[in-house]
């Protein structure tokens, strides 16, 4: 039923708990995608090491994040694509989750559930009150709430011939997808948290510094968005940047940010 796409670059300390995460599913019909993106560890030792049939290793030069979840997509022989980033775990009744949501919604294809920081951060829920929902606007939603991450997502195969990961990115290539996602399919999310987002690990892409001219951020128009929602969760995303970077003193990306949409 699931193809579970797990992108690897330079994961040997953290790979092996990601992938018995998944063998521990309650739910176990499944096949694990590992697309080694040219590590220079011994991140594919590690995964050779684990003996378990639906685990197939895909090599490909080292290419970013972006197309090594893209390779898996294609790589994948079921219907529905579950994503996994190689540092990060999911509880053992995640699949299970998703079963129940896509039984019970069946003329949805994109869904997510809710997830915790390995290391506490103040989070928040848009409808506390409810288990699951259909996100009616994905951008007033995301204005109080991260409503999507992708080692939490699940996505129908046919939603992704059209739409995959953008590889010119290498920071927010997420964002950039479900955006685009959004704008065609209706999104179900559970407030049940399945995963956990391991903050401290290894090797996280989220912390070096970037051009931001390689991020979703390229492609931005706020000039063209009709929907007011869509502008407020855009300068929001935007205005985080301008902290961040004015923090870090990264004044190129900085005056990029003013320049273009200020």
């Amino acid at each position: 039923m699931f193809s579970v796409v797990i992108p690897l670059y330079n994961k040997e300390q953290s790979i092996t708990e990601t992938i018995q995460s998944v063998l521990n599913q309650s739910f176990q019909e499944f096949e694990i995608i590992v697309v080694n993106d040219g590590s220079k560890d011994r991140s594919v030792e590690v995964v050779k090491q684990i003996k378990d049939q639906r685990i197939r290793l895909v090599d490909q030069k080292n290419q970013g994040v972006s197309a090594a979840r893209n390779k898996g997509i294609k790589e994948a022989r079921n219907e529905w694509i579950a994503f996994l980033d190689g540092d990060d775990i999911w509880n053992d009744d995640h699949l299970a989750t998703f079963v129940d949501l896509i039984q019970r919604y069946k003329d949805h294809y994109i869904f997510t559930s809710s997830f915790v920081y390995s290391i506490p951060r103040e989070q928040h829920v848009n409808r506390p009150e409810v288990k699951d929902y259909v996100v009616d606007n994905y951008f007033k939603a995301s204005l109080t709430e991260h409503l999507m991450w992708t080692s939490v997502v699940v996505v129908h195969k046919k939603c992704l011939v059209d739409d995959l990961f953008c590889e010119d990115f290498v920071r927010g290539e997420d964002i950039d997808l479900w955006v685009r996602l959004a704008q065609k399919y209706k999104i179900v999310k559970s407030n049940h948290v399945t995963a956990e987002y391991k903050i401290e690990a290894e090797n996280r892409s989220d912390v070096n510094t970037v051009d931001i001219r390689k991020t979703f951020f390229r492609d931005v128009n706020l000039s063209k968005m009709k929907d007011k929602y869509q502008k407020q969760y855009f300068r929001k995303l935007m205005y985080t940047k301008l902290k961040h970077y004015a923090v870090k003193k990264e004044w190129g990306n900085l005056f990029y940010l003013i320049k273009k949409y200020i």
